[in-house]
């Protein structure tokens, strides 16, 4: 037998002495990962998804990711994610919302920097990790005597086994290009529920229509328009899923003053009518 001491000097990851906390946990299967879930972020949250099988695709940030089995996405408070499945893989994950987390150097509910790769490969780490988010689930699925508790103590191990991981630093170009497709998007996202086309784009950033579609797509894999229709269904997504309101109310609230055409645009996206993808959620 060898015995090992615990370093009483050791000093914690958390910024004076805050305890993250845990939102929400869920178990995800193809039923779901299988249907896109467009544009979207959480103001003052993160997320953390593990892929426990298949793959998939994810653009994070101004970053597009091919995703595997094992991967660890991590999506920052205020980051943009869009997340597209393979349905031929049957990806299923787990999904979990932390609030309350600050670390050394890094904004409030970040776990990476800006610098880094916001998809880790998990490698000897995964079967803890998975451990880790199968007594979570386990806990609060089961409605456990005591399963906040349980979990209060077992988010703080997960998140630190998680930071043992070795971070990709990311040199990113800073090509006038790539500023330019960085300030198109932030334009964007800025003003996606308002009434925009190409031409107010193009007027607004004194660049011609034709140039400003070529950097970006070029740049993030979509056209202007393109990226609009799927922040805004994005934005609908979460509506559908954490509201009550009507899906007329939610058209109005992603920037369609008409219903019928929301309707048909959430459908050709998702896969699926607004109503019934939040029925779908729902009953999950």
């Amino acid at each position: 037998m060898t015995q090992y001491f615990v370093n009483k000097d050791f000093h914690p990851s958390f910024e004076d002495g805050t305890i993250p906390k845990l939102l929400y946990i869920c178990k995800v299967d193809s039923t779901h990962t299988s249907l896109p879930r467009a544009m979207h972020m959480h103001p003052d949250i993160l997320e953390i998804i593990f892929i426990k099988e298949g793959s998939g695709g994810h653009l994070i940030g101004d970053r597009h990711y091919k995703t595997i089995k094992g991967d660890i996405l991590i999506y920052n408070s205020g980051v943009l994610h869009d997340e597209y499945g393979n349905p031929d893989t049957n990806m299923s994950v787990f999904c979990c919302g932390i609030t309350n987390l600050k670390l050394s150097g890094l904004p409030k509910n970040h776990l990476v920097s800006k610098d880094s790769s916001y998809v880790l490969r998990s490698g000897k780490y995964a079967a803890n990790i998975e451990s880790l988010l199968e007594m979570m689930y386990s806990q609060i699925s089961g409605e456990k005597p005591g399963a906040e508790e349980t979990c209060s103590y077992l988010l703080p191990a997960l998140i630190t086994l998680i930071l043992q991981i070795p971070q990709e630093n990311l040199v990113l170009s800073k090509s006038e290009e790539s500023q330019l497709a960085n300030t198109i998007k932030s334009y964007i996202d800025e003003h996606y529920i308002e009434d925009t086309s190409l031409n107010i784009l193009s007027q607004k950033l004194h660049i011609s229509s034709f140039y400003l579609v070529h950097v970006f797509k070029e740049h993030t894999g979509f056209s202007p328009i393109q990226y609009i229709i799927r922040r805004r269904i994005g934005e609908a997504q979460s509506l559908l899923i954490n509201t009550n309101e009507s899906v007329t109310n939610i058209a109005g609230m992603v920037g369609y003053d008409n219903t019928s055409h929301f309707t048909t645009l959430f459908s050709k996206s998702v896969g699926m009518s607004p109503k019934k993808y939040r029925q779908l959620w729902i009953k999950k």
